[in-house]
């Protein structure tokens, strides 16, 4: 019977296979280092801006100890303060543009300095620099609430939140009810805009009742896409988190007004109350082009012989032009998302964008028969393409 015999293992391929470990390790070890110096750098570069917007947070902070104001009112008097400020410093040059957060950060800490060093706690200067400190945490989401050190009590929802949707499906008014310390429930309103890249607040607000706040929000929508429309319950808990705003890790993208950045930190703070509520799941969701694939865009194509006969590759650059931040509601093809798409295109891809636009047509019909779209909203959608 033959006896096997054990192979001697190859000093070439061992020392081949030490070499190639050591290949990747090094790759790895450069790649971290690389990362690192990129955290570096955006550090110091945060840092900068906050620096930057110092001496604005300093005269933010004199005008708020100086006000009578006190809990909401002085909440209500801090992002009416914040609305101009911020606008006036996001359309600096980009060397010397002090972002929200970074103004936020810096008046956190001149306000802490001031109640830290006013004096001690009986002190009349130092309690107001702590009153208005909670007042400012009080309106800012996490992580720059932590920020400022202090307790502060987390208004309460008074009960369900609500939403409804123009006719396009993507222009959203949700509500909710808060309480507040002086007794009556205010109603707050996010219309969040999710017809471009991400989903943004249009405005956003504080209402006497769910029907001043919805009567607003159709006015903002247009009587054609909201008009008839009425609040219903929320029955979609990942559709809403999905809308409504969160902290940016990059900041605005540029062009908000006065009345958006008054609420730029509010809304995003009142957003995480909402989150934390009881959730609603869709447990069977409907598909969308998305889900299809650029494949069954080019069938569609293929059984219109009126239609372009586009390579493959140019339908899948359109699904990748098409704002897919929210997976829900990728077939919505409103007037503004066309827009918006069309002007993304010729940026992006300027001489070569004729033949992405040429396809825009047939895409907005099939999204348009996909989804039922009445023949009035997809001939509005279809004229921004003349």
């Amino acid at each position: 019977m033959p006896v096997s015999r054990k192979r001697k293992k190859s000093h070439r391929s061992t020392a081949a296979a030490r070499a190639e470990r050591r290949r990747l390790h090094t790759r790895q070890v450069r790649l971290m280092n690389s990362l690192r110096d990129l955290a570096g750098a955006r550090e110091a570069g945060q840092a900068r801006r906050i620096g930057l917007a110092h001496p604005h947070a300093a005269a933010l902070a004199d005008r708020l100890l100086e006000s009578p104001r006190s809990g909401t009112a002085l909440e209500d008097e801090i992002c009416a303060l914040l609305g101009p400020l911020l606008t006036e410093l996001g359309d600096l040059p980009a060397e010397t543009y002090v972002g929200p957060d970074h103004l936020a950060i810096a008046l956190i800490d001149e306000l802490r300095e001031q109640a830290e060093q006013a004096g001690p706690a009986s002190d009349a200067a130092a309690v107001r620099a702590a009153e208005v400190l909670r007042a400012v945490a009080a309106i800012m989401p996490m992580p720059l609430r932590g920020r400022a050190g202090v307790e502060v009590a987390a208004p309460e929802a008074a009960g369900e939140v609500r939403w409804t949707r123009d006719r396009y499906g993507s222009r959203f008014a949700i509500v909710a009810p808060f309480t507040t310390p002086e007794g009556p429930v205010r109603w707050y309103l996010w219309d969040v805009d999710a017809c471009d890249i991400t989903p943004r607040p249009a405005h956003a607000g504080f209402y006497a009742s769910p029907e001043e706040a919805l009567a607003a929000w159709q006015v903002a929508a247009g009587a054609f896409a909201a008009g008839g429309t009425s609040w219903r319950r929320v029955d979609d808990s990942r559709l809403l988190a999905g809308l409504l705003p969160k902290p940016e890790e990059y900041g605005p993208l540029g062009g908000e007004t006065a009345a958006q950045h008054a609420e730029y930190h509010r809304c995003r703070r009142l957003a995480e109350l909402v989150l934390e509520l009881p959730r609603v799941l869709v447990l069977d969701p409907v598909g969308t082009a998305l889900d299809a694939g650029p494949k069954a865009f080019s069938a569609w194509l293929r059984t219109r012989p009126d239609r372009p006969d586009p390579e493959i590759f140019l339908i899948e650059e359109l699904f990748e032009s098409w704002p897919s931040e929210v997976p829900e509601l990728f077939d919505t093809c409103s007037p503004h998302r066309v827009r918006a798409v069309t002007t993304q295109i010729r940026d992006e891809f300027h001489d070569g964008a004729d033949d992405l636009l040429e396809l825009l047509p047939a895409w907005v019909t099939w999204l348009a028969d996909r989804t039922g779209l009445p023949a009035e909203l997809r001939d509005r959608s279809l004229a921004e393409l003349d």
